[in-house]
C-alpha cells in the first residue's frame, strides 16, 4: 500500500469500534509542510510522506507507541491532532516490538488492509503473523541512528529505547521528569546526548544518566542552538554484587569515577564544582582517553570552571598529549586540533606523531594544519650567502 498516494485507510471501519474501550490512533504525516489528521474519539491516523505514527491519548497529550518511516534520523513532531506529544510508550523505539492488544490488530492492521478480522474469520490470533511493511520501515533499534524528542516530552516509559543498538545520538528538551526501567539497556552505540536547554536550568539529565552506565557526552544547547553552551563527558562505570557466604549477604561494588560524576547534580542542575572535584579520584582509575575527554571538554567549554581545576585539567592534557591528539585525529575534529596546538604549544615530537596519525587516517586538513604549526614553531631559519669576490 502506497501511503503517499492513498490515505483512505478504512476510517469508517475504525470509527465503528467505539465499544472496545481502546483509544489507539494511527497517524501518517504525508507532507512536511502541511499536516493532515483523520481522527475521531476512538482512533486516528496522522499522515506524512516520511512517517506513520501509532499513538494513543494520554491525559491532555498523547503517547507514541510506534513509528514507521524511511529515515534512520527521526524528528518526532511536537503535536499530533492538537495534542502535545508528552510521552514515549513502552518499547516505543525498541528492537522488541510493543505488544498491542488483539483488538488493536483487528481494527488497525487487518481492517486497514481490508481483511477480515480474526473474530469474523474464526482464525486463531497471532500478532507475529501481521505484516507491518504497509506502514513503512519500523523505526526501531535495528534501524534508528538519531532521535530528536519534542520539548514537551516529559515521560519515557519502560524500555522505550531498549536494544537500540544503532542509536548514536539522542536530543531531548528540559521537561523529562519520569523514566521507566531498562530505558537504554544494550544501547552500545549511544555516545551523544543533547539537552536543549541551559546548563543553569533544571533538566531531566540526572534521571537519564541514572539509566546510562556507558561513556556518554552531554551537550547543553539552549534555544535549539547548534552551538553548545557547555559539553561534559561522563565516563562509564561498572557495578556488581559479591555474595558473602554462607550468610548470603551481598556486597555492592562500583568501579569507575563515572558513578560519582553522575551524582554531581542539585535539583536537576549540574554542580560543576562537584563534577570537577571528581578529577582527583579519576586520575587513579580512569584511562588516559577518558581523562583527556573530561579535561578537553571542560577546558574548551569552561562553564563556571574555577582556576584550581583549570590548572589540573591542563596538567592532564600536558601529561597525555599524545592521547589528546589521537582523539582529535580519530574524530577528525579540527576545532579540537586547533585548541590543543594553540592552548598547549606541543613539542616537535608530539606534532610529528600527530602528523603520522593524520597520514594514516588520510586526513588532509589536519595534516596540513599540523605541518604548518610545526614549521612555525620549530623550523630553523637558514641563510644562504652567495659571496662573489
Amino acid at each position: 500500500m502506497d501511503f503517499t498516494k492513498n490515505t483512505n485507510l478504512s476510517i469508517e471501519k475504525i470509527s465503528e469500534n467505539k465499544t472496545s474501550g481502546t483509544e489507539l490512533s494511527v497517524t501518517k504525516i504525508y507532507d512536511s509542510t502541511a499536516e493532515k489528521t483523520f481522527t475521531n474519539n476512538a482512533f486516528s491516523h496522522f499522515v506524512t510522506d516520511t512517517m506513520t505514527i501509532l499513538w494513543e491519548p494520554a491525559d491532555s497529550g498523547c503517547r507514541l507507541l510506534r513509528c514507521f518511516g524511511n529515515s534512520p534520523i527521526l524528528n518526532v513532531p511536537d503535536m499530533i491532532d492538537g495534542r502535545t506529544v508528552s510521552e514515549m510508550g513502552a518499547y516505543c523505539f525498541s528492537r522488541s516490538r510493543p505488544r498491542f492488544p488483539e483488538k488493536i490488530y483487528k481494527t488497525i492492521f487487518i481492517d486497514i488492509e481490508n481483511q477480515e478480522t480474526t473474530l469474523e474469520s474464526g482464525q486463531a490470533f497471532n500478532q507475529k503473523d501481521f505484516d507491518f511493511s504497509a506502514f513503512g520501515t519500523e523505526l526501531d533499534g535495528t534501524f534508528l541512528e538519531e532521535i530528536t524528542l519534542p520539548d514537551c516530552t516529559a515521560t519515557l516509559h519502560n524500555a522505550a529505547f531498549y536494544n537500540c543498538r544503532k542509536l548514536k545520538k539522542l536530543s531531548v528538551g528540559t521537561a523529562i521528569s519520569g523514566i521507566g526501567s531498562d530505558e537504554f539497556m544494550n544501547d552500545s552505540q549511544l555516545e551523544h546526548l543533547i539537552i536543549r536547554g541551559k546548563d543553569s536550568e533544571a533538566t531531566g539529565l540526572p534521571l537519564i544518566l541514572e539509566r546510562i552506565a556507558e561513556n556518554i557526552t552531554v551537550s547543553f544547547c539552549p534555544d535549539s542552538s547548534s552551538s553548545p553552551e557547555s559539553i561534559v563527558f561522563f565516563p562509564e562505570y561498572y557495578e556488581w554484587l559479591d555474595e558473602i557466604s554462607p550468610a548470603h549477604i551481598f556486597s555492592r561494588s562500583i568501579h569507575g569515577e563515572g558513578f560519582r560524576m553522575r551524582k554531581s547534580f542539585e535539583n536537576g542542575i549540574l554542580n560543576y564544582r562537584k563534577y570537577d572535584s571528581c578529577l582527583e579520584n579519576a586520575l587513579t582509575v580512569e584511562s588516559p582517553e577518558s581523562l583527556c575527554k573530561i579535561a578537553l571538554n571542560r577546558l574548551r567549554w569552561p562553564s563556571r570552571l574555577e582556576d584550581i581545576f583549570r590548572e589540573k585539567y591542563e596538567n592532564v592534557i600536558k601529561k597525555y598529549m599524545g592521547t589528546a591528539f589521537t582523539l582529535a585525529v580519530k574524530d577528525q575534529d579540527f576545532p579540537m586540533l586547533q585548541f590543543i596546538c594553540e592552548h598547549f604549544s606541543p613539542d616537535a615530537s608530539a606534532l610529528a606523531s600527530a602528523i603520522d596519525q593524520c597520514i594514516e587516517k588520510e586526513w588532509g586538513e589536519g595534516n596540513a594544519f599540523l605541518i604548518e604549526a610545526k614549521h612555525k614553531s620549530f623550523s630553523k631559519k637558514t641563510f644562504d650567502f652567495d659571496l662573489d669576490f
